[in-house]
């Protein structure tokens, strides 16, 4: 007489290959899926960058081919120079960019709110410029649509001294240190690698700074020339 079958369960060894096989499974899903979201969150920004050039190319068009380097406040003469990036994308806002969405920047510690989705329902800060945790682009006064297109004319927001750092909770740590989007005068624009030892955008003659301000090589030359960040939150 046969005696009826019954159900095996599985053994310790079989469930700790199948959790075994698993695990392997998610260590390279996982970073392939955050590789992904990055990439597409980079896509997504450069997108916006050179929206925000296009829109100095044609400011630039209006006034004698200056990409906007001055405060235009109402009774302003025009020539004070601007101290950071927001008082001079002020300028692009309303004729050029219908709304500053362009300007902000997901996870960045330069814009960790929600932009407004029309520049005309925003209260603009003191100077007349972009308000605080709206913007994470930063800005080189002083160039032409005729200068060198090989010229940076934006890029992300910066720690200091050009330079960006690692910490994705501070200012200048977006993309974790390990690339920066950068718009050229020609309005192209390309997500470059840092040097991991100065984090900086190399790319100038000399192959260091991108943004070099001193001159050196007949680079961006200072004062003309002026890289501003910003405004920190």
């Amino acid at each position: 007489m046969k005696l009826p079958r019954t159900n095996r369960g599985f053994t310790l060894i079989e469930l700790l290959v199948v959790i075994g096989i698993i695990a392997l499974l998610a260590s390279i899903a996982v970073p392939a899926f955050t590789g992904v979201q990055i990439k597409a969150a980079q896509t997504k920004a450069m997108s916006n960058a050179k929206q925000i050039g296009l829109a100095c190319k044609q400011y630039a068009i209006d006034n004698n081919g200056a990409y906007p380097s001055y405060i235009t406040t109402s009774g302003s003469t025009g020539t004070q120079v601007v101290n950071d990036a927001n008082a001079a994308f002020d300028n692009l806002l309303p004729s050029y960019l219908t709304t500053i969405q362009p300007f902000y920047l997901a996870k960045s510690p330069f814009t960790p709110g929600n932009p407004q989705p029309d520049p005309q329902q925003t209260t603009m800060a003191a100077g007349n410029s972009l308000p605080k945790d709206t913007n994470e682009w930063a800005y080189v006064t002083g160039l032409y649509d005729t200068s060198n297109s090989t010229y940076p004319l934006l890029a992300d927001g910066f720690n200091n001294a050009h330079a960006y750092i690692a910490d994705e909770t501070k200012v200048g740590g977006v993309w974790k240190g390990q690339v920066a989007i950068v718009v050229f005068c020609d309005d192209s624009a390309r997500t470059m690698k840092l040097n991991q030892t100065t984090f900086q955008v190399p790319g100038s003659p000399n192959n260091t700074d991108l943004f070099d301000t001193t001159g050196q090589s007949g680079w961006l030359s200072s004062p003309t020339n002026t890289v501003v960040n910003p405004l920190a939150p």
